[in-house]
């Protein structure tokens, strides 16, 4: 069919004399603008004046979609003629609905009606089955509350529910878990629409599927209905649950890997440390300068093998959820003097400054478990250290009070000024065996699994790491911990 012209609003004065109720909407303003005798009489207006100074901003969001879909069609040229259930006055009105696109007097788009009335002895149950197609493809079923009886199904629900509309079948007989239908009743009841997934009963057995249920108005006798949608997703639910299994089982090998890492890093540390005793023991006898060299390159090299070994076990210990945390007092300014002062030694040999203070709000002791505590902060210190060449190391440890929102909590940090790290290479650090990237693993060495121990650490104290870094300017590691006072 050819597109048919807009109708122009100075034409409208052909349409004044019909017999047939015909009006003009203005679907921009949500409001009529135009209504001939019998268009008056259709919708009980006693004039023009009091029918245009009518609102309908308060349009159901259904019925807006519907008008912004016929307004695109009108646009274009078309003619449409379909079932329409009206309610002036609030009684339903099932008409045969004729509209066309009109140009108003300021140019904008308008939409042009006229309506036939059905006739009185037509099936109710055809319009309600016309008016599901029509304002939404997802419709299932036609519900009457507060009940629930079936009041109309589309082929679709019939195929997959087994629902015929005349059967008394309610709501509750489609739901696996009948107390999910009644709490579904009872919110479209209360005008509330609800959604959810939920497990169905079908001709094929129970399947999972995507519903939508909310109030709306039965189109053959205006009364309160609840509209059902349903969508299949039981291929997708299937999808997740495999998902879910794939990923506990994922879960369930870490675990293993790390038990087996734990037991295996204990027994390997046990002839290391017979080993590194025994070279020691030989060290200290007679000896040339070429067996005291070599001796002390075994001694070096099974230092750092301990060092491997250590961090192996302490990061499968934590995955293997085979950590304890034993809270003591922790005295902090002496406790950070022990552990830096070694560092410290070590920082003098490269050139460097390293220095470290507490804040004037810092409690003088706290309750935390001062070893693993000293391990996050050697492993920081130590990775300060590695990377930084020239320049300064300095170590904070400052509270926050807390407010409403907050509990109190104390922060460790550690900055330097060395090599600093690019977005990405941020994102990669905390993660186990893992470097910046390849370059600076053969430049700098270490096995990437200080910064991975760090995060888990701070994590089984309740805490978390943040890091700020720039290339070429350094970084700052962030250890924000529950601050626990000790008591007097």
């Amino acid at each position: 069919m050819n597109p048919a012209p807009l109708l122009q609003w100075r034409e409208l004065h052909h349409y004044a004399w019909l017999s047939l109720p015909a009006w003009v909407f203005d679907v921009e303003r949500m409001r009529h603008v135009w209504a001939n005798e019998a268009g008056l009489r259709l919708w009980n207006s006693p004039s023009l004046e009091e029918f245009a100074a009518r609102d309908l901003g308060d349009a159901s969001a259904s019925a807006r979609e519907r008008l912004s879909v016929k307004a695109s069609q009108l646009a274009q040229g078309q003619l449409v003629r379909e079932p329409w259930t009206l309610y002036p006055g609030g009684v339903p009105t099932p008409t045969t609905l004729h509209s066309r696109g009109i140009v108003l007097d300021d140019g904008r788009l308008g939409m042009f009606f006229t309506a036939d009335p059905l006739p009185q002895g037509m099936d109710h149950s055809l319009l309600r089955g016309l008016d599901a197609v029509l304002y939404t493809p997802l419709l299932i079923a036609l519900h009457a509350l507060p009940g629930g009886e079936v009041l109309m199904c589309n082929p679709a629900a019939a195929a997959a529910f087994g629902v015929a509309s005349e059967a008394p079948t309610g709501l509750s007989p489609l739901f696996c878990h009948a107390q999910q239908a009644s709490k579904v009743l009872q919110e479209v009841a209360d005008g509330k629409a609800t959604s959810g997934e939920f497990e169905l009963r079908t001709q094929d057995g129970p399947r999972w599927y995507a519903v939508d249920a909310r109030p709306v108005r039965d189109p053959a006798t205006g009364e309160r209905a609840l509209q059902f949608n349903a969508r299949d997703i039981s291929e997708l639910h299937a999808s997740r649950q495999a998902m879910r299994e794939a990923r506990d089982a994922a879960e369930q090998a870490n675990r293993a890997k790390s038990e087996f890492l734990a037991r295996m890093s204990h027994e390997i540390r046990t002839p290391m440390n017979g080993v590194l005793g025994l070279n020691a023991l030989v060290l200290q006898s007679e000896l040339n300068d070429k067996q005291r060299q070599l001796l002390g390159l075994v001694q070096q090299s099974a230092h750092s093998l301990m060092v491997i070994i250590n961090d192996l076990l302490d990061l499968s210990r934590i995955e293997a959820g085979r950590v304890t945390l034993n809270e003591a007092p922790v005295a902090l300014q002496a406790w950070l003097d022990a552990n830096l002062a070694a560092l410290q030694v070590q920082a003098q040999g490269k050139g460097l400054a390293l220095a470290w203070a507490m804040g004037r709000e810092m409690p003088a002791e706290l309750l935390a478990d001062g070893p693993r505590l000293a391990q996050i902060l050697i492993n920081l210190v130590g990775n300060a250290l590695k990377f930084t060449t020239q320049g300064c190391i300095e170590v904070r440890a400052d509270a926050d009070g807390g407010d409403a929102d907050s509990s109190p909590h104390w922060r460790l940090s550690v900055r330097d000024t060395g090599i600093g790290m690019t977005p990405e290479q941020m994102g990669r650090v905390f993660e186990p065996f893992s470097q910046a990237d390849a370059s600076i693993a053969q430049r700098y060495g270490g096995t990437g699994l200080g910064l991975a121990i760090v995060n888990s650490l701070a994590e089984l104290m309740g805490g978390r790491v943040e890091l700020s870094s720039n290339p070429g300017l350094g970084s700052c590691f962030t250890v924000t911990l529950p601050l626990k006072p000790v008591q007097a």
